[in-house]
């Protein structure tokens, strides 16, 4: 809108100036009357027809802003970085899973707030009849519920699935409805219903893939086996060693008395002078 408003000084300039230039020919003929005259209403026609155009887009962007219902937020593959964990890191998946729930909810209050644009607008009474701001209102809440859900509690139970495949296949029949809604429909109401039907369409498969991923890591983190401490044992008593054999039976060695030794030959005593 802003571009058109600021090429309109551009689409009026050359308008009067043909306009003016008209003017003067026919005041003052010349010998190129006729060659002034047709470049002047040429000129005239153009910036007559382009003041037109803007007017006329500036007029239906105001009344429905079409560019907004391109843009939705990135979510990429819904908790694929549950992949990545290890056992035990509870609160981790939560906040994972947490994180990427709300990043969906995010697409469904956009996909909300655009559906509301068409509420009550002519050509689209159909949307207006079936509700559908509301259908997509009650996804909303039920897409935050889980993600408040998963939030509060800091772990992941399988009680969630379900209702994350619930969100998915009530995501699914909204973009069901909005094809019906643009059969038999003008192009104009096919241009608007389409950008919402491709979103709930891709809504619905990336809670489908949340719950999948979910799944798959509480399986993974059951067949895990969890290491229980057990206290230390208080120390028993070894119970007591049988003795050895005896060893073989030998003989006890007889001590045998030392050899004395032989008797020394006595010595006959010297015989003094009065011996002899």
């Amino acid at each position: 809108m802003e571009i058109a408003m600021r090429l309109y000084p551009l689409a009026i300039i050359p308008l009067v100036l043909s306009l003016g230039a008209i003017i003067l020919s026919v005041i003052t003929p010349g010998p190129q009357f006729y060659l002034t005259v047709g470049v002047a209403g040429a000129t005239f026609l153009v910036s007559a027809a382009i003041l037109f155009t803007y007017a006329r887009k500036s007029t239906e962007a105001r009344q429905i802003p079409l560019e907004n219902f391109s843009l939705w937020a990135d979510v990429g593959e819904p908790a694929a970085e549950l992949r990545r964990l290890s056992a035990g890191d509870a609160f981790a998946a939560a906040q994972i899973a947490a994180t990427d729930l709300a990043s969906l909810a995010a697409n469904a209050e956009l996909l909300q707030s655009r559906t509301y644009l068409l509420v009550g607008r002519a050509g689209f009474e159909c949307v207006t009849e079936e509700k559908m701001h509301r259908r997509v209102e009650s996804l909303l809440n039920d897409i935050n519920r889980i993600t408040r859900t998963i939030s509060d509690s800091k772990k992941l139970t399988a009680d969630i699935i379900p209702q994350i495949e619930q969100c998915a296949a009530q995501a699914e029949r909204i973009a069901v409805k909005f094809f019906e809604l643009e059969d038999g429909k003008p192009e104009t109401v096919y241009i608007y219903l389409e950008p919402l039907r491709r979103a709930a369409e891709k809504l619905s498969r990336d809670l489908k893939l949340a719950a999948s991923n979910i799944s798959k890591y509480l399986i993974w983190e059951e067949k895990i086996p969890t290491k229980v401490e057990t206290p230390p044992a208080a120390p028993t008593e070894a119970p007591p060693q049988p003795l050895p054999p005896p060893p073989a039976s030998v003989e006890p060695a007889i001590s045998k008395p030392e050899a004395s030794p032989p008797p020394q030959p006595a010595t006959p005593p010297e015989r003094t002078p009065e011996n002899k």
